[in-house]
């Protein structure tokens, strides 16, 4: 479906691009900019570009387009009770929009490709609390990660469950195939990491704290496969520290990891109590086909 609006230009002269982003401020002038150029905007009924000058009474049709889902969320749900879902996030999903402006007007979650967030607003699970903040995102995977996510229901479980983060009362185990044959069973990396220049993420004395535990599951000729526990949650921590240790996940481009399908990293476990009943619970998934093939095909 689409959402389609009209607006009337009255005025002297200004940018097509310009007067959308003054009239429509909670969408960022980027993103009209780029709905301009696919083609979602007209004037009179024409295609324009972002800097055609509108002229008195130009009428701008926006068509705002929804994302059409091709991925069902109760599909995608391993466990659920009144206060939290938790979810096998597929490779190749964003959790949300690269823009923030969804955050404060959650529509803008629908333009562009399919999200985790749009899943979950265009189709809530039972209980679900209207308006909560980020959807009740408590944590994040990077696009091509897969495995287990946890998502709260209510504003309260979030609360505990970001809190359960930034104590490290949160248990999370992943595996990752990575580049050439590391010689330690295991290990601990202790290295600060940021973005401290305004580029990529990477290790650095002037970055934050780091810490992530490391065992060797299996080894071949030119690869290893791991067992990652991550102690700190910093963005881009296991991959900066694979790198940096000198063995980068297979299919990491940015981190020059060789080449593959897809990133090779999965969120396998998160074993935490449970922040009502206190009891423990530990959510586990298996790594996916893509994962395991490149594993059985590597040297």
């Amino acid at each position: 479906m689409s959402n389609k609006e009209t607006l009337t230009f009255s005025g002297t002269s200004a940018r097509l691009d310009l007067f959308l982003s003054e009239n429509k401020p909670d969408y960022s002038r980027g993103l009209i900019q780029n709905l301009i150029k696919q083609g979602k905007v007209t004037v009179n009924g024409k295609e324009r570009k972002p800097a055609w000058p509108l002229a008195e009474g130009d009428n701008v049709e926006i068509e705002w387009p929804s994302v059409e889902n091709k991925t069902g969320l109760k599909d995608l749900i391993i466990f659920e009770d009144k206060n939290m879902f938790v979810i096998n996030k597929p490779s190749g999903m964003l959790v949300h929009p690269q823009s923030p402006v969804w955050e404060e007007n959650p529509a803008a979650a629908f333009i562009g490709e399919e999200t985790l967030v749009s899943l979950i607003l265009a189709n809530p699970p039972k209980n679900f609390e209207k308006g909560i903040t980020r959807a009740g995102l408590v944590h994040r995977l990077d696009k091509d990660t897969s495995g287990v996510m946890i998502i709260a229901k209510n504003s309260k479980t979030q609360d505990a469950m970001v809190e359960m983060f930034a104590n490290r009362e949160m248990h999370k185990t992943y595996e990752a195939i990575v580049c050439g044959v590391v010689p330690d069973d295991k290990g601990i990396i202790n290295v600060p990491i940021g973005r401290v220049t305004g580029g990529k993420i990477k290790a650095s004395e002037l970055g934050r704290e780091a810490v992530t535990e490391y065992s060797v599951l299996q080894r071949k000729e030119t690869v290893s496969l791991m067992k990652l526990h991550p102690v700190t949650g910093r963005t881009n921590q296991l991959r900066v520290h694979m790198s940096w240790l000198g063995y980068p996940v297979l299919g990491d481009w940015l981190y020059k990891g060789a080449t593959a399908p897809r990133l090779m990293l999965h969120s396998k476990s998160a074993e935490f109590e449970h922040p009502f009943t206190s009891k423990p619970v530990k959510f586990t998934v298996a790594p996916p086909k893509d994962f395991k093939d490149s594993w059985k095909n590597a040297k």
